[in-house]
């Protein structure tokens, strides 16, 4: 077996590309798989499958593990790539070294591999239950939806957007009438005044997510699933992720840029 664990503070995004890839591994090389601490799953809305019981172990967030799970004999940290001039820039598009993993390991990572998600969009989406969310969510014909992300990013100024981007992308799309999905009310109001703020709970957020025929998307991993796997017609991003103000070239991370999404630069450019 191979597992992962979800951990205390991870953000739904996060958990869902850990999971997945841990499932997606196991899956590839004939393991079985289990997550530990299932219980902290955010999307609860979700029929997820986590695989076979974990038990045991005792992992402090963002260190190795004082005692592996039972059955577990090993221990597998993802291989990331920093840029120097930078402060937590991981620039990683891929570790082709989890291929090589041996049965009863424990992945520890991020493992954002979007172009894994691309070539097996179908099968993610069925073990995401995302079939019953866009059944339940039918896309709204004309509608376009912001999804901001403030709270702790603004106070990163390498990571949140600026307004501009925000009046770019909408420029592009003709300056419709736009719903906000967003963690920060007050804040998103300042970018975008004349929007509709969606009130509801984070999952609610995350299900309104699928109704949209068009998405303009922050540099967070919340939206990126909805975006990637439901039917919107057009997504906006910005440019080089979550380096999208500083950067002359590289993405943080490269293994988040997704094929289908338009990225839009600084100059709103593509």
């Amino acid at each position: 077996m191979i597992t992962t664990e979800l951990y205390n503070g991870q953000g739904p995004g996060d958990q869902t590309w850990v999971y997945l890839m841990t499932r997606y591994l196991a899956h590839k090389l004939d393991y079985d798989f289990g997550i530990s601490n299932p219980e902290r799953w955010k999307l609860t809305n979700l029929n997820i499958n986590f695989g076979n019981q974990v038990t045991g172990g005792e992992s402090p967030e963002g260190g190795p593990p004082r005692k592996l799970p039972d059955g577990i004999e090993n221990y597998y940290v993802e291989v990331k790539e920093w840029h120097p001039g930078f402060r937590d820039c991981n620039l990683t598009s891929f570790d082709p070294g989890v291929f090589d993993i041996k049965d009863n390991t424990k992945l520890e990572g991020y493992f954002h591999y979007s172009h894994l998600l691309e070539e097996n969009s179908a099968l993610f989406s069925k073990w995401l239950d995302f079939d019953s969310v866009i059944s339940r969510n039918p896309v709204v014909k004309g509608k376009v939806i912001c999804n901001i992300r403030g709270g702790e990013y603004r106070g990163v100024p390498d990571l949140i957007l600026p307004k501009s981007y925000w009046d770019m992308a909408l420029e592009r799309l003709g300056n419709p009438e736009v719903e906000i999905v967003t963690d920060d009310p007050s804040y998103a109001l300042s970018l975008i005044p004349h929007g509709k703020i969606f009130n509801g709970n984070m999952i609610e957020h995350f299900e309104n997510l699928f109704t949209a025929e068009k998405l303009v998307i922050s540099n967070s991993a919340f939206a990126f699933f909805p975006a990637a796997l439901g039917l919107a017609t057009e997504v906006i991003a910005p440019k080089y992720w979550s380096r999208y103000n500083v950067s002359d070239g590289f993405w943080a991370m490269e293994g988040d840029k997704h094929d289908g999404f338009t990225y839009i630069d600084r100059d709103g450019n593509e």
